[in-house]
This record gives C-alpha cells, sequence and structure tokens, in this order.
C-alpha cells in the first residue's frame, strides 16, 4: 500500500508522526470534489507492530481524477503538492491545512 511520509507534529498529543495513510477515498464527479482520509502513525515500523494511529484527517480536494487515472494514487499525488504562495492557513481550533503534507513523499 502506497502512504505519505513527512515529519510533522500532531496537534492533539505533540507527538511526532512520519508515516501517513489512506484509510477512506471519495470521489464526487457530480460535485468535482475528492474526500480523502488519512490516518497519521509515528512511523511505518510501528504501525505494521500494531500501534494505534495518533489522528485522523478529512481533507477535500476541489477537483477530481480523470477516468483513466487510479484514484488513490492521484489522491495521494495532490496531497503532497506544495502550498501556494498566495495561500493564507486559518487559525482556529480544529483547522487541519489541506497542505499539511506538502513536500512529503509518497512512498510504497
Amino acid at each position: 500500500m502506497k502512504y505519505i511520509e513527512k515529519q510533522l507534529e500532531d496537534n492533539r498529543t505533540g507527538a511526532s508522526v512520519n508515516y501517513h495513510e489512506v484509510t477512506g477515498l471519495q470521489v464526487d464527479y457530480l460535485n468535482n470534489s475528492t474526500y480523502i482520509t488519512m490516518a497519521s502513525y509515528v512511523s511505518k515500523a510501528k504501525k505494521e507492530a500494531g500501534k494505534e494511529l495518533l489522528s485522523v484527517n478529512t481533507f477535500t480536494i476541489p477537483s477530481v481524477p480523470d477516468w483513466s487515472q487510479i484514484p488513490y494514487e492521484w489522491a495521494l499525488s495532490e496531497l503532497v503538492k506544495a502550498q501556494p504562495e498566495e495561500y493564507v492557513p486559518e487559525e482556529y481550533e480544529g483547522y487541519v491545512n489541506p497542505y499539511l503534507f506538502a513536500g512529503g513523499k509518497v512512498k510504497s
């Protein structure tokens, strides 16, 4: 299974997380939106050892993959795209920056 590798700090616990995998994916072609739920773990090794996830976040992408693309792979590539310079993240409790995984690496 492909995943994103990027060192982050979990907002809720302050712990470091480095392994992020898709747990849910919904593509809405009618409304041109894709919803991706990601689970974050301390590391791939800890996840494989049966340790619990630290956080779950759902991201909305205002586009959809072409019919010729594999939605799962397309979603991961969208999540690691760079944050646009003009984008200003909001600041409120529970906010999740849609560019949280920008610069991360998609791995197998």
